[in-house]
């Protein structure tokens, strides 16, 4: 493990093939090699962009030899992170990183989810050793890994019940606040019954402001038979969102069906959240998304979902599409 954060410490000023793309939200979808160099492979990424809902191509990037064949784990705040081969994914299950930004800079710090019931702390630049704190809730995969720029902290939620966890940086505490959800929508039952077939996960993201919401999205698995009555093909679909925001007073979350000028990016990595202002063509008041159920926006004060085209192909380095942050600081 420590060559893993050498190699970390390394490349992380190489790793950030993204640097000089506009500055507003991407999500990479796949990639065409060009050609081999001497300093590694040279290809082009293909993106979508949610401002023009079209699918655009990078300048030509070069991935660094030490980079092949090395899948990208995720992308946190500012950076992505790739996996070296030095490191052995049957001692890493359910590998799951966040970095405090900005890696670039002398100091960072790694949270990894390695195990259920752990969380994992590392400064690459001052000592490769891990600090291993036990939780008593099982943990949530990596896209539920935040780091708080306001409370300087990771926030993380647990399979168990409506738990947030959060892990203070300066003492390397671990807390628990069981979450108490005041203003629950209306819904028919119909609504709930229909919401109750339906796979929860649960999101934390940080506005740009500070603000902290928890996100309920609901996917339906949906089996579907072949005109030959033999093969099943099954899918998800997103049915809703449920958002609350929270409130630092009563040390609670309140349902809410307007985050304003907001837009919030959900997927495989760090969840984010942006102004729509800032980004001319974004819908406010909205949740991107990617996942199992596909890529799309849902609009909060109506409930509508809106799907786009499946993405086809593989990004280069990216088993999976992923939501890149805009570079812009203040976004």
């Amino acid at each position: 493990m420590a060559l893993f954060f050498n190699r970390i410490s390394k490349l992380c000023t190489q790793t950030r093939f993204f640097s000089s793309l506009p500055q507003s939200p991407y999500l990479l979808l796949g990639g065409k090699l060009l050609r081999e160099s001497p300093e590694g492979k040279v290809g082009k990424h293909r993106f979508f962009d949610p401002t023009t809902q079209e699918r655009v191509y990078s300048g030509e990037k070069t991935t660094p030899k030490e980079l092949n064949g090395q899948p990208l784990l995720g992308t946190s705040q500012e950076s992505s992170l790739c996996l070296p081969s030095g490191s052995n994914p049957r001692r890493t299950p359910r590998r799951c990183l966040s970095l405090l930004p900005d890696p670039v800079q002398d100091d960072f710090i790694v949270a990894a989810k390695f195990s259920e019931y752990q969380l994992s702390v590392c400064r690459p630049r001052w000592d490769s050793k891990w600090t291993h704190i036990d939780t008593p809730f099982s943990l949530l995969p990596p896209s539920d890994l935040m780091y708080s720029k306001r409370d300087k902290a990771f926030y993380f939620t647990s399979f168990k019940g409506l738990y947030m966890g959060s892990l203070d940086l300066s003492e390397n505490e671990l807390e628990f606040q069981e979450l108490t959800l005041r203003n629950q929508p209306k819904n028919p039952e119909a609504g709930w019954e229909m919401l109750d077939k339906c796979f929860m996960s649960k999101h934390l993201v940080e506005s740009p402001s500070g603000e902290l919401f928890f996100i309920k999205w609901y996917t339906l698995c949906i089996r579907r038979e072949e005109e030959d009555g033999e093969s099943t093909i099954m899918h998800s679909v997103t049915k809703r969102f449920m958002v609350f925001r929270e409130d630092e007073k009563r040390k609670d979350f309140c349902y809410t069906e307007d985050i304003g000028d907001l837009c919030i990016f959900l997927g495989r990595s760090e969840a984010f959240c942006v102004k729509a202002s800032m980004y001319p063509g974004l819908k406010p008041n909205s949740i991107y998304y990617i996942g199992v159920s596909g890529l799309g926006f849902y609009d909060l004060a109506s409930g509508t979902v809106r799907s786009f085209d499946t993405p086809a192909g593989r990004p280069l380095l990216v088993p999976y599409p992923y939501w890149l942050r805009p570079t812009n600081p203040i976004a």
